[in-house]
């Protein structure tokens, strides 16, 4: 009974365990990331992604497929976001985190927000990239056939008939909207967060398959990508959808540098808490050596660890919590070689 209790205070504290110090200027700032990171995503998601039906991967590009083929709301995108949340909790433990609560909350809220507020019945979803003026549904009439395969109508949210028709730019409006989303994932991601949803699903397929998760992330988002095809039978959709993809990913890792590992040489009295955090909470490895004070000659542990980006940032702002006088020497690499990182050649 003890240890069922102890691995349940241990869940709840990991679970609503920060980074930074609560209430505090660090507190603000990332919280304000992951906030106003959700509502770009909302933005972009309502101006660019929907009214093009694209599915650019996660539970609310799956949304977008839905609510061009049935006219469902994107606003109860929330009822496959939070069971998603609750499953990667179950599985994955409290890893996920107090933010990634806060980012799927909040990307909701906006959305529920920019669709019930913002949204007028008469102009339906509106792009906010396109090519040309709109038509009235009796100009898209007099077209010729040919002509009118180039228009896209503008559709309205359940049985809302828009008679507006609008001749799309497949190509800008993919660029752009993944420059919005990449710059709204990086945010979160920034701030120690991750945007739930789909991701859950690649954490998990990552741990029983052992496949990259970057790697898996783009297999996940591009298997929800084909399903746009369903909304015109058009094969242009899912190939720019995969577009949008491609330059958000290209857009997280500019921002957030994921790319350049951190090696981390780590002087601390608290080696067991220091090794419960790399090994238990980041999944990572590392190996200890032993050293010896110049000064005082005492003999100290050093944990040698390589990690990216995001897990960095984890144990730079836990360390002081676990030991605050450790010491930790912090070193960039441009190529990390082996398991867990680039496979050998």
């Amino acid at each position: 009974m003890t240890i069922k209790n102890e691995k349940l205070n241990n869940w709840i504290n990991q679970f609503l365990q920060d980074a930074e110090k609560p209430f505090s200027k660090e507190w603000y700032i990332a919280y304000g990331k992951v906030i106003f990171g959700c509502f770009i995503f909302a933005l972009v998601d309502f101006l660019m992604v929907v009214p093009y039906g694209m599915a650019p991967g996660g539970v609310y590009g799956l949304m977008s497929v839905f609510n061009n083929l049935w006219g469902w709301p994107m606003d109860i995108v929330i009822f496959m976001d939070l069971p998603l949340f609750i499953l990667g909790l179950v599985v994955l433990g409290g890893n996920l985190g107090i933010k990634t609560l806060v980012s799927v909350i909040f990307t909701w809220l906006f959305t529920f927000l920019t669709e019930n507020v913002f949204y007028i019945p008469q102009y339906g979803y509106i792009p906010l990239i396109h090519s040309g003026e709109f038509i009235s549904v009796d100009t898209f009439t007099a077209l010729s056939a040919q002509l009118q395969e180039v228009y896209l109508p503008v559709r309205g949210m359940g049985n809302d008939v828009i008679l507006q028709y609008f001749k799309p730019d497949y190509l800008l409006n993919s660029i752009v909207g993944g420059l919005g989303y990449g710059v709204a994932i990086a945010m979160i991601f920034s701030a120690g967060a991750t945007s739930g949803g789909m991701d859950v699903i690649s954490m998990i397929l990552h741990r029983s398959t052992h496949i990259p998760l970057g790697t898996m992330v783009m297999i996940v988002d591009s298997a929800v990508a084909v399903t746009s095809f369903a909304v015109a039978g058009d094969i242009r959709l899912p190939i720019f959808s995969v577009i949008l993809i491609f330059v958000e990913s290209k857009v997280i890792d500019l921002v957030i540098d994921n790319k350049v590992n951190k090696t981390m040489l780590i002087i601390t009295d608290n080696i067991e808490g220091m090794k419960s955090l790399i090994l238990k909470d980041l999944e990572r490895s590392g190996t200890v050596l032993k050293g010896r004070g110049m000064y005082l000659e005492t003999e100290k542990n050093i944990i040698y660890t390589t990690v990216n980006r995001k897990e960095y940032n984890k144990i730079k702002y836990s360390a002081k919590k676990l030991d605050p006088k450790c010491f930790i020497t912090i070193i960039s690499n441009t190529e990390t070689l082996g398991e867990g990182f680039t496979p050998l050649p």
